[in-house]
């Protein structure tokens, strides 16, 4: 997904721009999807991704599995297609940095990309926590690849609520569901990438609170394959 909107800075002048604050959606236990990973490790099924610019322009990218094969082949091509050379990558915590080291393992990493993604990780061990409103800081609009899946622009939002990433891994397996009709699937999907979307934001929330600063309101055009 992409997104512009105005933030103020307030990070240490030695995190350097432009920052990509990152978070992954990740299905643990065995998953029900074939991966190539071994049964009892981890698989991220979703990334969010706000990077900042020096002068405090905020663009939002996502991605989202929604078929239920290996999702990581694409999880990985379309992260590495967003995270440019430069800035820093701030993640949660050690979490986010093990998987992105079962990640390079795993694909080899022939190009070293996410070796030099490692290399720039900045590990933030302090979330905001508060409620979020919703439906202030949501729009849908603009043209959009055919590739890509929009969610409609319903005057009721009829998407469950995600309290937190255990109920976004039970939404992700059945949104999987050979079973899970279409409609109750744009529902799983509005959810999901709601969900992964505004704890990325707790984590910008976290970082200026953190720096006394205040990122500002988040105004976001959601896109979501």
């Amino acid at each position: 997904m992409t997104a512009r909107q105005l933030a103020k800075p307030s990070l240490p002048h030695d995190i350097a721009f432009p920052r990509h604050y990152l978070r992954f959606g990740i299905l643990d236990g065995s998953p029900p999807i074939p991966t190539g990973s071994r049964p009892s490790e981890p698989v991220p099924y979703q990334w969010s991704c706000h990077i900042e610019t020096a002068s405090g322009m905020i663009d939002e990218f996502g991605f989202l599995d929604t078929r239920g094969l290996d999702p990581i082949p694409e999880l990985v091509e379309t992260l590495l297609a967003v995270i440019g050379p430069k800035g820093a990558i701030l993640v949660p915590s050690t979490h986010e940095t093990a998987l992105l080291h079962r990640l390079k393992r795993r694909l080899a990493d022939p190009s070293g990309a996410l070796a030099h993604i490692l290399a720039r990780v900045v590990e933030v061990d302090r979330l905001a926590s508060r409620p979020k409103d919703h439906d202030a800081r949501r729009t849908v609009s603009g043209s959009r690849p055919a590739a890509l899946v929009l969610w409609p622009n319903d005057p009721v939002d009829p998407s469950p609520e995600l309290c937190d990433d255990r109920a976004a891994e039970v939404a992700y397996l059945e949104l999987i569901d050979a079973r899970t009709q279409t409609i109750r699937r744009r529902q799983l999907i509005r959810a999901l990438v709601r969900y992964g979307d505004f704890r990325i934001s707790d984590l910008v929330h976290a970082v200026a609170e953190h720096s006394d600063g205040d990122p500002g309101p988040f105004a976001s055009d959601p896109v979501f394959n």
